[in-house]
């Protein structure tokens, strides 16, 4: 069964009256553990299908299923602890808490989580060591690279063990060594994790590192394909 199911999703919004349609009519579906981009220019309508997808917002019209059941069938407190614990984001401005350390910014989803707080210091560990940073793990935010911000973000996003993680454009304000490595780590989550990846980016390199690319132009689906020749991050990857 499908994990993520989209039909006929589509996203308007509104604004003193003016109408600005973004999505008209989406339909795919997403299985457990694939790894999927989702690819277009600026302004196609992919980052507001991630915000859809994520619970981050709400379509206009269609139907949205996630592990099954409509998102218009759960309730509030069901959406909130699915976006907490089921669901994991990584955004391009990495979105971390300034002057704190790596430890407590990877804390911060366990603080709203129904985790015992006993177990919340090996978690964090776990996921600071998933992507190579437990050397870091007192450093404050201020005192990292950029490609060390966003493997501190993805850290952030794995905590929970979630079954889906989100990740907008994360290569996007990265330098091509860093990208390369952000990518790997994704990859790695993928294949030995098991976690869904969904990869939003406008890169053409960047989305064949992922499984398939559903690739989305004007608000529409314009393909949706298995990647032949899938990169590797550790061969051939180029941002």
């Amino acid at each position: 069964m499908p994990i993520i199911k989209s039909k006929k999703i589509t996203k308007t919004y509104y604004t003193e009256e003016v109408e600005t349609p973004v999505l008209h009519g989406l339909d795919f579906e997403i299985n457990e553990g694939e790894f999927v981009a989702i690819m277009g220019p600026s302004g196609s309508g992919k980052s507001t299908l991630l915000h859809i997808l994520g619970f981050l917002d709400d379509q206009t019209s269609g139907t949205y299923l996630f592990n099954g059941k409509k998102i218009n069938d759960y309730t509030g407190a069901e959406i909130a602890h699915i976006r907490n614990k089921e669901m994991g984001f990584v955004f391009q401005a990495f979105n971390l808490l300034p002057r704190t350390t790596v430890y407590d910014n990877v804390k911060l989803p366990l603080v709203y989580s129904d985790y015992p707080e006993k177990q919340w210091d090996e978690m964090i560990i776990e996921a600071v060591k998933a992507v190579g940073l437990e050397h870091r793990m007192d450093f404050e935010t201020a005192q990292l690279s950029g490609g060390e911000k966003q493997r501190v973000a993805i850290a952030r996003a794995l905590v929970t063990n979630p079954r889906v993680i989100f990740a907008d454009e994360p290569t996007g304000n990265l330098d091509s060594k860093s990208g390369k490595k952000i990518i790997e780590i994704l990859q790695s989550l993928n294949k030995k994790n098991k976690h869904t990846i969904i990869l939003i980016t406008h890169e053409s390199e960047t989305a064949k590192c992922a499984e398939r690319i559903i690739h989305i132009k004007d608000g529409l689906i314009d393909s949706d394909r298995k990647v032949k020749n899938r990169k590797d991050a550790n061969h051939g990857y180029h941002k």
